[in-house]
């Protein structure tokens, strides 16, 4: 009886630690990416956009702030710290958290 009871508390433990380990959310580090500021496509469906090399431009969501600072920036390089990269119709779409326009 006692042997019967034992494994039903340890079944329920394991059930139980299954259970939250499986909805724990993991943890995904923001991601830094450098490149030139652009804009792409053409008036009125003009997108912001960092080019990262010749083969590489990502489409860039951001708050307004932000928009308006890479806005008044196109052209320079600019650093930007990322939570993930969207896939789209338009193109990939990085989900940007911080933007840093470099001086040198």
């Amino acid at each position: 009886m006692i042997r019967r009871v034992s494994t039903y508390i340890l079944s329920a433990v394991i059930l139980v630690a299954l259970g939250c380990a499986s909805s724990a959310q993991t943890f995904d580090p923001p991601r830094t990416l450098k490149g030139q500021i652009v804009v792409v496509g053409n008036e009125p469906f003009a997108k912001l956009a960092v080019a990262v090399n010749q083969e590489k431009t990502y489409l860039i969501h951001c708050s307004d702030a932000d928009e308006q600072l890479l806005l008044a920036n196109q052209g320079r390089i600019a650093t930007l710290v990322y939570d993930k990269i969207r896939k789209t119709g338009s193109g990939e779409v990085l989900e940007v958290l911080s933007v840093a326009i470099d001086t040198h």
